[in-house]
């Protein structure tokens, strides 16, 4: 990352919720491999910056949030189970997501990550993100905290936790 300060903080935060918005003002009606999503509409540079006050993070976070809770709400019937779930991915939020889910397969498919390359662990229950980050989980949806390892193929080693936020059961 640059040291470099980020211009027009204002104007990047507010077009990116607003195209956040855009994309879920209606359900999505086209899934490829039993699933939708919508990556965060900002470049990695921009949201994953050690410079970008944590108040902006935190409201790229509430807006996916909220979305998702929207999305819940206007959900159409289906001839498969749909579930849609925020995936807030910490540190890199850029890699953070909405993702409605076709089918339980799918559902259940997205969340076996167990092999040399990578790896899912339930954090503690003691670990609360809307506490820590001061957000607006809303009613009636389940949260599920991950810590991911990921090995590349050289051999280099990343971790982060991944917050679900949604439709879990």
């Amino acid at each position: 990352m640059s040291d470099k300060k980020i211009r027009g903080l204002k104007r990047k935060t507010k077009k990116m919720i607003e195209r956040i918005e855009q994309e879920t003002e209606t359900f999505p009606s086209e899934f490829y491999n039993g699933y939708w999503h919508l990556h965060i509409p900002a470049a990695q540079s921009f949201i994953s910056s050690s410079k970008i006050p944590l108040s902006i993070k935190r409201a790229c976070m509430q807006t996916l949030l909220d979305r998702t809770e929207h999305l819940i709400k206007i959900k159409p019937q289906y001839n498969e189970k749909l579930r849609v779930v925020a995936a807030i991915d910490l540190p890199d939020l850029w890699n953070s997501q909405i993702i409605v889910f076709t089918g339980d397969r799918h559902f259940k498919g997205f969340f076996d990550r167990d092999d040399g390359e990578q790896r899912w662990t339930p954090l503690s229950k003691k670990r609360d993100i809307e506490k820590e980050w001061s957000l607006s989980i809303p009613a009636g949806v389940e949260t599920l905290g991950i810590r991911e390892d990921l090995t590349e193929e050289d051999g280099e080693k990343f971790e982060s936790e991944i917050w679900f936020v949604g439709e879990l059961k």
